[in-house]
């Protein structure tokens, strides 16, 4: 709404006040008007003042003197504009429209480049400031009410005048990286989201430490809330090693002794745990390391065991404060062996409830060290996608499982989940082809050469854009600064068809 500055000059003084939109100012004499001007030609309630968007509404009170506007008599309602003066007693009021400064746009970042931020703002943070991250899922609605819903998105984000960065991972979520932004914020922040999205859209959010140290675990953390933690894949397990594990881990039910999981973020160390667990027939109460109180008030739940992520973060002493400090038995993940304890060999037997070190520490390799798991794991995620996008047909294309299976996987499984998850929502059809999965695989492909590479970009670049406009090609011409006919001719080329309705 524009806001209005109003000029006051009296003999003796001249000074300003500004009013307040929807809200009406009232001059006079008394001490509770809301613009008191001493003027023995003017009542104690003499006019009142209504700003709006047009202009102020001015209206003589019952009882007042005579006022004036542009030195004509007002004896009803009047609406003065920008400029005008008002005139009541020997007071001068002039009106002045102060229109609002629009917010700077939101820019709206690609998919990989808000991961390549994320990545870079979860380095910088480390385990000493906050980061969030949020995901608004809002599929099936129209063009104009997603538009509608990211304005609000960013308006609500902005007012809490930290740092964001903003993409879009699909056509139908919207993602924000928060960097900058102070923890009492970010969770007043968090907890009003879901309100401004609305009832048609779901978010998920999550925050480093708290949820996790690296980008793959965040965004992970997001894509399970969305599709729900009730679907939870059971374990899938075909190399050879990981069969292995899993036998080794399932046969410490009994055994009371701390296990501790080391390899990289994303290899499945939570998995093999929770297996534990579950096999025991015990809860799991997931904290990370660096999180005390959440350790403390986890243990104190009869009946559950504690995770503890990432205490190879932690300092010798303060890992071993934490095994004394938790009086049930603990699980824990690192990256690499935690350092300052001599645990005892792998399958190493510790005393009764004596938690002064790691009993079990167990090394899972990279899911780059067992390829023959890469596409069962990728069936299995597609299986879960399934339900939470509403495609119960849902496949992958022959070309998507090669490149699966091509890919390197630097962030291990939570990569091939999240990729899995993406591309569920992505898929233009019921089956997940080369177009609804990230480029960079396509450089990984063993049949493809940069030609291929190429083509595969400009498909995902057209695909997105299509999706953003309701497949009208016009506007996604518009959208490209491109004529509309080599949009046409390109979509030919690349096979590229308006799904059925």
């Amino acid at each position: 709404m524009n806001r209005w500055t109003v000029v006051i000059g009296t003999p003796g003084r001249t000074w300003s006040v500004e009013l307040h939109g929807g809200r009406t100012a009232v001059v006079g004499q008394a001490k509770e008007s809301g613009i008191e001007i001493t003027d023995a030609g003017l009542a104690e309630r003499h006019v009142s003042l209504l700003p709006r968007d047009e202009g102020v509404l001015v209206e003589p009170l019952r009882g007042g003197g005579e006022v004036l506007v542009n030195d004509v008599p007002a004896s009803a309602q009047s609406l003065v504009r920008s400029g005008d003066e008002l005139r009541v007693g020997d007071a001068r009021l002039l009106f002045t429209m102060v229109a609002p400064v629009p917010p700077p746009r939101a820019r709206m970042a690609g998919a990989e480049e808000l991961f390549s931020r994320l990545e870079e703002e979860v380095r910088r943070s480390g385990v000493s400031r906050s980061l969030g991250l949020a995901l608004v899922a809002s599929p099936g609605i129209n063009v104009a009410a997603r538009q509608a819903l990211v304005r609000r998105v960013v308006d609500e984000v902005q007012r809490t005048g930290g740092t964001a960065c903003f993409g879009e991972l699909t056509s139908e979520v919207l993602a924000v990286v928060l960097p900058e932004v102070p923890a009492q914020a970010l969770s007043t922040l968090f907890s009003r989201l879901p309100g401004v999205a609305g009832p048609r859209a779901s978010v998920a959010v999550a925050r480093a430490p708290e949820d996790g140290l690296d980008a793959e675990t965040l965004i992970g953390a997001c894509w399970d809330s969305l599709m729900g933690e009730a679907e939870r894949f059971e374990p899938v397990y075909v190399d050879p090693s990981m069969i292995h594990l899993s036998v080794l881990v399932e046969s410490l039910t009994a055994d009371e002794g701390a296990v501790c999981v080391v390899g990289a973020p994303g290899s499945g160390r939570r998995t093999l745990l929770e297996g534990l667990a579950r096999a025991a027939g015990r809860r799991l109460s997931v904290v990370s390391a660096l999180d005390a109180p959440g350790l403390t008030r986890a243990s104190s739940r009869a009946g559950d065991w504690v995770l503890a992520r990432d205490v190879d973060r932690l300092e010798a002493a303060a890992l071993r404060e934490l095994l004394g400090r938790v009086k049930t038995r603990l699980l824990a993940t690192a990256s690499r062996e935690p350092s300052g304890l001599s645990p005892s060999p792998l399958r190493g037997r510790g005393s009764g409830r004596g938690l002064d070190h790691f009993v079990h520490v167990i090394e899972v390799p990279p899911l780059s060290a067992r390829r023959d798991d890469v596409l069962p794991l990728a069936e299995a995620f597609v299986s879960r996608a399934r339900v939470a996008v509403g495609r119960p047909r849902l496949t992958l294309s022959a070309e998507a499982r090669t490149m699966l299976q091509a890919w390197r996987w630097p962030g291990n499984v939570r990569e091939l989940a999240n990729v899995v998850a993406r591309a569920a929502r992505a898929a233009v059809r019921d089956e997940i082809g080369r177009d609804a999965l990230p480029a960079r695989l396509s450089i990984e492909a063993p049949a493809d050469d940069f030609r291929g590479a190429m083509e595969s970009a400009e498909r995902e670049l057209l695909l997105e854009t299509l999706a953003r406009t309701r497949w009208n090609v016009s506007a996604a011409a518009t959208r490209l600064g491109m004529p509309r006919r080599t949009i046409v001719h390109r979509m030919a080329k690349l096979g590229l068809k308006r799904p059925a309705r």
